[in-house]
């Protein structure tokens, strides 16, 4: 029962923001900033120390628990803070969007129930989000480790940060799930006080929420492992308190612009995109002193952020030369996330191959029509669809097509909207506060440059996900604005019916027994693999239950591919290993577990975490590779094969002799370097 800590810490936490910001909503953000903050710092400390422990974690979030109570009882008594909670605007919340709010709550609960009774499952997730997870738990610290996949050093790490704090305080990945789903939760707070601070009353704010707790590939990701709820939470956070700002240019406001914007980019790049204009239309919409302020200030915002982000630069700078991570040479097509290509025909043709991710309909007629058409806008711009400049590498351009899975789901109902209010905002400008205006070329502004400086990808629609959640904070404004309350009422009602099926019908993790689709009826262990790898499951499976019962704390991992890492354009399935570490307990706790074989640039980090000599070897993709069966053959001399997978131990089926491998590993050559994604 670990994991009630760090949850009363945000609580107390929250009591203590209360006497600073009476508006709960804003107590609940100011409260999440310092639980972020929090966070990072008792990981990077237990991490010095090799600490990232179980009991360890407990006593740091029980420190920070007390260390609140005691900041509450000490310094809770200050003068509060001025609040704009509603005071401009009397309307109140009419009837039907009480029932539109109600019935939102109803899908954030299924989308809460999904979360704890589907295990994690999504692709990325297995490869690289909770394998780093594990390794960090195995080795007690989250530095850097020799692993096959990059992905699991370079990526912001925030949101796995918070990941592992859930798996250890709980003894397993039961609630890591949860991690999204609260910042789904977060995420739409935030958007109805962003709405606030353009100037929407109650009712407005209420639209805002809706808008933004209907998005169908947000609904469809709040409840799995991914990363993309997370740093929306902290862009959303981040934009608020510069809002915020222009009216209480403090110092509550001033370190949570900072520390917010240092956990965003801390959590996924994409933050290093959006934000930035966000941050100049804020400013912009500002009063002259303010806009002075801020200026004053700006050292102390940058200085927070490259303290929130120092020890994971500094780890990424001393492996690859940036710190950022990226670019580096052997990181490969798969790690190429930028464009070559950046001139204005560029720019609008990724700006249409973007946009076409959300324009979809469940017809496929339809969405061969809508594929021809925007192929022949692109190439009325003057641009090839396929180009392989502005495109992933190896994938040439086709438009989306309706879909239940959170990394192909687009959102076409919201994105009309979100079009069409930016539309009014400039039609009816006159009709909206200025900072409307100001908000809205900030918004697309960074659409457009997040479409320019990054390869389209037809995975790409939940990247744009902080767009919609700022721009559902428009349309509350909208809406309210320049609507009557029945119409806007309607169109809430829309997005609230369309967005059911996407709560209940979830491709990887449906509550509704249906064909087409994976539900979560069951075991725990096939479920892991319900993203597009049934195929897989029995062989992890039954690797899994044999490492079990060798009583073996100490396993290596192989992840055997014959691609180069240099030239990996997608994943191998050698890299899809997170299950089996789950279904060995493989958290440091039970036993350690480790990459071996690794022969990419990480594999200077080889010696750098201790390790006792492996017992077990589990190799994927090995079972046809003579030389694997050479390398291990000390561990234990015998073997089992289990389809693709070998596990190398004293155990083993087989023996691991050169005069006794079996006839099938000597016959067969190496059938690997198939890339799954």
């Amino acid at each position: 029962m670990f994991l009630v800590l760090p949850l009363i810490a945000w609580v107390l936490l929250l009591v203590w923001a209360r006497r600073y910001s009476p508006d709960l909503r804003t107590a609940a953000l100011v409260a999440a900033v310092g639980w972020g903050t929090c966070l990072v710092a008792i990981t990077e400390i237990l991490s010095w120390f090799n600490l990232v422990t179980r009991l360890a974690g407990a006593v740091a979030w029980l420190a920070v628990g007390v260390a609140a109570f005691v900041g509450y009882r000490l310094f809770g008594q200050r003068e509060t803070l001025e609040s704009s909670e509603d005071a401009p605007s009397p309307a109140g919340i009419d009837a039907p969007l009480k029932v539109l709010l109600a019935a939102c709550g109803v899908i954030a609960l299924i989308v809460m129930v999904l979360a704890f009774v589907a295990p994690p499952s999504t692709w990325d997730a297995m490869e690289y989000h909770l394998p780093r997870v594990a390794f960090w738990m195995s080795n007690h610290n989250v530095r850097f480790f020799a692993t096959p996949d990059y992905c699991q050093l370079i990526f912001g790490p925030w949101a796995e940060y918070a990941i592992m704090h859930f798996n250890l305080l709980w003894g397993s990945d039961r609630f890591v799930n949860f991690v999204e789903f609260f910042a789904m939760l977060g995420s739409i707070v935030g958007t109805s006080l962003i709405a606030r601070q353009l100037g929407a009353g109650r009712r407005g704010q209420a639209l805002a929420a809706i808008i933004a707790a209907t998005i169908p590939e947000g609904v469809l990701e709040a409840s799995g492992p991914m990363n993309t709820w997370v740093v929306t939470f902290w862009i959303v956070s981040t934009v608020y308190f510069l809002l915020l700002w222009n009216e209480q240019p403090n110092w509550l406001n001033a370190l949570s612009i900072g520390l917010s914007a240092g956990i965003a980019v801390l959590t996924k790049g994409t933050a290093y995109v959006y934000l930035p204009f966000m941050v100049l239309a804020c400013w912009c919409a500002a009063s002259r002193e303010v806009k002075v302020r801020f200026l004053k200030f700006a050292p102390m915002f940058l200085g927070l952020i490259i303290a929130v982000n120092a020890p994971q630069y500094y780890r990424a700078y001393e492996f690859t030369g940036s710190p950022l991570g990226l670019p580096f040479a052997d990181g490969g097509p798969r790690l190429h996330w930028m464009a070559d290509a950046f001139g204005p025909q560029d720019i609008a043709a990724n700006v249409v191959r973007n946009a076409s991710l959300h324009i979809v309909t469940p017809s496929g007629a339809v969405n061969e029509r809508i594929d021809k058409t925007i192929k022949a806008t692109i190439r009325a711009i003057g641009r090839d669809p396929d180009d392989p400049k502005a495109t992933w590498p190896n994938s040439a351009f086709e438009s989306n097509h309706f879909s239940l899975h959170e990394i192909h789901a687009g959102n076409p109902l919201h994105f009309l909207l979100v079009a069409s209010v930016l539309v009014a905002v400039f039609a009816f400008r006159r009709r909206l506060p200025p900072v409307a205006l100001w908000y809205s070329l900030g918004l697309i502004v960074s659409f457009v440059m997040f479409c320019g400086l990054l390869r389209w990808q037809t995975w790409a629609s939940r990247h744009h996900l902080a767009v919609f959640l700022l721009g559902a904070a428009l349309a509350g404004l909208v809406f309210e604005k320049l609507l009557s309350q029945k119409w806007a009422a309607a169109a809430a009602a829309v997005l609230v019916l369309y967005a059911f099926p996407f709560a209940l019908v979830n491709r990887t993790r449906s509550l509704v027994r249906w064909t087409p689709v994976a539900d979560v009826y069951h075991p725990r262990d096939f479920l892991y693999f319900s993203d597009m790898h049934e195929k897989y499951a029995a062989a992890n499976i039954a690797a899994a239950k044999e490492v079990n019962q060798l009583g073996c704390n100490a396993v290596a991992i192989d992840s055997y591919t014959t691609i180069p890492a240099g030239q990996i354009v997608n994943s191998p399935v050698s890299f899809f290993v997170y299950p089996l570490l789950a279904m060995i307990d493989g958290n440091g706790s039970t036993r350690s577990v480790w990459y071996s074989g690794v022969v990419n640039w990480s594999s200077r980090y080889a010696g750098t975490q201790s390790h006792t000599a492996a017992c077990a070897v589990v190799c994927f993709d090995c079972a046809n590779v003579r030389e694997k069966w050479d390398q291990y053959r000390a561990v234990g001399g015998r073997a089992t094969i289990h389809d693709y997978i070998v596990v190398f131990s004293a155990k083993g089926a087989v023996p691991n002799a050169p005069d006794e491998i079996p006839t099938k590993v000597l016959q067969e050559g190496p059938d690997l370097g198939n890339q799954t994604k």
